[in-house]
C-alpha cells in the first residue's frame, strides 16, 4: 500500500522560564488548539506547538491499484489547500510572536506556579481583562477555554457582565458551582446573579437555551436592564441572543451612518444596533425587523426607556415583528442607504449556504444604487483574512439580481468565536 503523508506544522521551543513559555502559549494559542508545555526542568521548559492540517491517507489499495483514478486533480487541490492554510497559520503565528511582550520572571523563583488565594481579584476574567489572560491561568487552561478546572483549582471561568447579571459561558462542574458564583458576585458589587449556560442558541429565532442560576437572586425570568454607551437595553437573557461584545462593533456602525439615511436592521433581537443608531446618528429612519416575539417586547420596552429621554430619536425607530424574508417584500425595494443583517447560522453547511442565498437574494432589492450593506457571516479562522468563501456567496447573490458588489472590508466582528475556531466576521460591500 503507497501512502500519502502531509506532515502539518511542529514546533517546539526550549523556553527560559515557565512565565516565557506561558507567554509563548498564549501567542501560539491564538492560531493554534494543539499548544501546551511538554515537559520543565531547571532552566528548562519545552513549549510543543502542532498544527492542524495534516493529511494522511492510502492511495493504493494492497494489490497496488490507484484509489483515486481519476482524481488527481481533486487530490492536489486538496494538498495544495493545506499547504496555503498552513503557510497562512504560521504567518499569523508569526506575528503574533513578534507582538509578545518582553518576558519577566512572575516572582523570584521562575520555576514555580504561584499558588492565588480564594480571594484574589485578578482571579476572576472580566470583561476588562479577557484579551490579557495571565500567563498562569494560559498554563492551566488556556485562553478561551471557557471551562472551568477541577474544584481544587481556585481559577473563574470567563464571563460576561450584562445589566446586573454575570453570564458564565458554559456550565460548570457541580461541585464548583455556587463557589464560583458567590466569588464572582463578592468581587463584583453591582451584580445581584451569576448564571451560566447550558446549552447554545435555539431554533431560528436564536433563543439563548437554559441558564442555571449558580448565586444571587432567584428570579426568572431573567430580564436586566442593560446600559451601553448611554443606550439602555431591556434584555430577556433566557429568549434572544445579545452580546456585549459587540458593543465597539456598534460603535463602529454608528460613527458609518451619514444624516438623512434610511437604515434597515435585519435580524435585529432586542435591537442593540437599532437603538445606538437611533441614538448617536442623524439616521432619517430606522427600521427593525425581528421574527422573536420576547425579542420584540424587549425592544418596543427600550424603545419606550429612549422615548422618555429623546422623544424626536425614538420616533425614528420602527419594529416589525415577523421573518425577515417576508417582511422584506412589503418594504419598497432601493429605498435603503444601509442594511446590516446580523443573520443566523444554519444548522449544517447546506442549510447555511442555502439560508445565505435566500436571505441576500431578499435585501440586496432593498439598497438603493450605492448603498451599503454589513453582512455578518461564520467563517473558521484559516479564512481570514480573506474569507474568500464568504466573498464568493455575496457576488454569486448580485450576479443574480444583476447588480454588482464592491467589497470594502472584511474583519471580524470580536474576537470571541461562536464555537471552535469559528469566528463571526463583517463584511461591509456596497452595491450598484
Amino acid at each position: 500500500v503507497v501512502w500519502l503523508r502531509f506532515e502539518a506544522f511542529i514546533l517546539h521551543v526550549c523556553c527560559q522560564d515557565l512565565h516565557s513559555a506561558a507567554q509563548l502559549c498564549a501567542a501560539a494559542r491564538t492560531v493554534f488548539k494543539n499548544v501546551g508545555v511538554q515537559n520543565w526542568a531547571e532552566n528548562k521548559v519545552m513549549v510543543a506547538i502542532w498544527g492542524d492540517e495534516g493529511l494522511e491517507m492510502p492511495v493504493t489499495d494492497p494489490h497496488g491499484r490507484p484509489t483515486f483514478i481519476g482524481e488527481d486533480s481533486w487530490l492536489q487541490t486538496e494538498v495544495n489547500m493545506r499547504h496555503k492554510r498552513n503557510w497562512a497559520k504560521i504567518e499569523r503565528f508569526r506575528d503574533a510572536v513578534l507582538k509578545m511582550p518582553e518576558a519577566k520572571p512572575v516572582q523570584s523563583n521562575p520555576w514555580r506556579l504561584p499558588q492565588k488565594s480564594v480571594g484574589d481579584a485578578d482571579d476572576i476574567d472580566s470583561e476588562e481583562n479577557l484579551e490579557n489572560p495571565s500567563p498562569e491561568s494560559v498554563l492551566e487552561g488556556g485562553e478561551g477555554s471557557g471551562q472551568v478546572p477541577s474544584s481544587s483549582s481556585r481559577a473563574i471561568p470567563r464571563f460576561d457582565v450584562i445589566g446586573d447579571i454575570a453570564v458564565v459561558s458554559s456550565l460548570p462542574p457541580a461541585e464548583d458551582r455556587e463557589r464560583i458564583g458567590q466569588l464572582i458576585l463578592k468581587e463584583n458589587g453591582r451584580l445581584r446573579i451569576v448564571a451560566a449556560r447550558c446549552g447554545a442558541l435555539q431554533g431560528d429565532e436564536r433563543a439563548a437555551g437554559t441558564l442555571e442560576i449558580l448565586a444571587g437572586q432567584q428570579r426568572r425570568p431573567l430580564l436586566t436592564t442593560h446600559t451601553e454607551f448611554g443606550v439602555r437595553y431591556v434584555i430577556n437573557l433566557e429568549a434572544m441572543f445579545f452580546s456585549p461584545r459587540m458593543g465597539p462593533e456598534r460603535q463602529r456602525l454608528c460613527k458609518l451612518v451619514q444624516p438623512g439615511e434610511q437604515v434597515a436592521v435585519l435580524f435585529a433581537g432586542c435591537c442593540p444596533e437599532t437603538l445606538q443608531i437611533a441614538a448617536h446618528t442623524e439616521a432619517e429612519r430606522v427600521v427593525a425587523v425581528e421574527m422573536n416575539t420576547d425579542a420584540v417586547s424587549c425592544a418596543r420596552r427600550s424603545l419606550q426607556l429612549l422615548e422618555k429621554r429623546n422623544p424626536t430619536r425614538a420616533s425614528r425607530v420602527e419594529v416589525l415583528e415577523g421573518d425577515m424574508l417576508e417582511v422584506a417584500k412589503t418594504l419598497q425595494q432601493g429605498s435603503f442607504d444601509r442594511v446590516l443583517a446580523p443573520r443566523p447560522k444554519g444548522k449544517t453547511d447546506e442549510e447555511d449556504n442555502a439560508l445565505v442565498q435566500q436571505f441576500l437574494g431578499a435585501l440586496i432589492p432593498l439598497l438603493k444604487k450605492g448603498g451599503h450593506c454589513h453582512w455578518y457571516d461564520f467563517v473558521a479562522d484559516w479564512e481570514f483574512p480573506s474569507c474568500e468563501r464568504s466573498r464568493a456567496r455575496i457576488q454569486a447573490a448580485a450576479s443574480r439580481l444583476s447588480r454588482e458588489v464592491t467589497i470594502i472590508r472584511c474583519a471580524a466582528a470580536n474576537n470571541k468565536p461562536v464555537a471552535e475556531r469559528q469566528y463571526r466576521t463583517v463584511i461591509d460591500f456596497s452595491v450598484s
